[in-house]
């Protein structure tokens, strides 16, 4: 029998630092190794990205202006999946059929009304053409369902995948001072909320807050001038690190605070329960769902009262070993094992 074509658009692979470009990069590490009786994959990536993925794949490079409003070029497959709403920008080859995962609708929250209406018709176009949607948590399952007519067609909630980070390489970086800390990452966005865990620092003299991540956006102001007005001088925003940098820092901080408004998984806060840390989060939008029970809760987003909760119940957690091994536990859950094997299933379904 002819194996099926499957494509997967990787194009966040060119993109390392970025919860899409981890998920590209798994993604290609996974399915180049995949031998499967009934598939074989090929992989979109970005213009000029040079790897040689071995021989179970094929590859094709989009050419980025051209192949926003032309398809010329791309291939002809039997499956085509989109692993992101963001990839809704260009053109893609013939396919038999479509998959559509979407990972969020934060543009909701961070776009303007008339921005927001773009964005839901783009969307709702790509949903009118797929075969299949996948989500990422049932929260962005029923904001889809309330967002958008699905025409009948369910939303399957797939978990991402979080790979174990446990293992690998870790460098301390050079703005460690010494001193314990907590650890908080992501793109430097309002929806993080990073000012208030700055502003939650005059009550934790002794210990120092390492905000990382990507800080070109506006908000990145906002939380330097927090910075420089906390009495305490003992929080640093320190822009992209490196995964070995990002590796130590979950091994030797003494929490990962994650008070984000805007999350459709929250990728960072399984990778800290790997390590066995105590993580603090908000009650808003995923967060609850996808750390379950193994997360401690801000209910209220006041500085004054998030550094209570963090006193009251840090020392507790790692006083239970229990606790610990619960956290690391709830981790494996959400392997790139089940989460590839939850795709490669409905793959074979729609090609059936």
């Amino acid at each position: 029998m002819e194996k099926k074509t499957v494509l997967l658009d990787l194009c966040d692979i060119g993109n390392p630092t970025s919860g899409f470009g981890q998920i590209a990069k798994n993604y290609a590490e996974w399915y180049s190794k995949m031998e499967d009786e009934a598939l074989k994959f090929h992989f979109l990536l970005p213009p000029a990205y040079e790897k040689d993925f071995g021989p179970l794949v094929e590859t094709t490079h989009v050419r980025r202006k051209f192949h926003k409003y032309f398809s010329k070029g791309l291939p002809s497959v039997d499956l085509w999946h989109s692993i992101t709403q963001q990839q809704l920008k260009r053109k893609r080859g013939q396919c038999g059929k479509f998959v559509l995962t979407i990972h969020d609708l934060n543009y909701l929250t961070e776009k303007n009304w008339i921005r927001q209406q773009k964005h839901k018709i783009v969307l709702q176009h790509a949903i009118n053409q797929a075969d299949a949607v996948t989500c990422i948590s049932k929260f962005v399952s029923k904001q889809i369902e309330e967002q958008f007519n699905l025409k009948g067609k369910p939303v399957r909630v797939i978990y991402n995948g979080v790979e174990d980070i446990t293992g690998q390489p870790e460098s301390k970086p050079a703005f460690a001072t010494g001193r314990p800390f907590f650890f908080a990452i992501g793109q430097i966005r309002p929806k993080k909320n990073f000012h208030l865990l700055v502003d939650m620092m005059k009550h934790f003299p002794d210990h120092d807050l390492y905000v990382c991540g990507d800080d070109h956006f506006a908000y990145s102001k906002v939380v330097r001038e927090h910075i420089e007005q906390l009495p305490t001088k003992n929080a640093y925003l320190t822009g992209k690190i490196s995964a070995e940098e990002k590796v130590w820092l979950y091994r030797h901080c003494e929490a990962f605070l994650f008070p984000s408004v805007g999350e459709g998984f929250g990728l960072p806060a399984i990778e800290a329960m790997q390590f066995g840390k105590a993580v603090f989060i908000s009650t808003a939008t995923c967060l609850p769902e996808i750390c379950g029970d193994c997360a401690m809760v801000w209910e209220h987003l006041h500085p004054d009262d998030m550094a209570a909760v963090v006193k009251q119940r840090l020392a507790g957690f790692y006083a239970d070993a229990t606790q610990i091994e619960k956290v690391k536990n709830h981790a494996k859950e959400f392997s790139y094992e089940k989460h590839i094997a939850a795709y490669v299933k409905l793959y074979k379904e729609l090609c059936d």
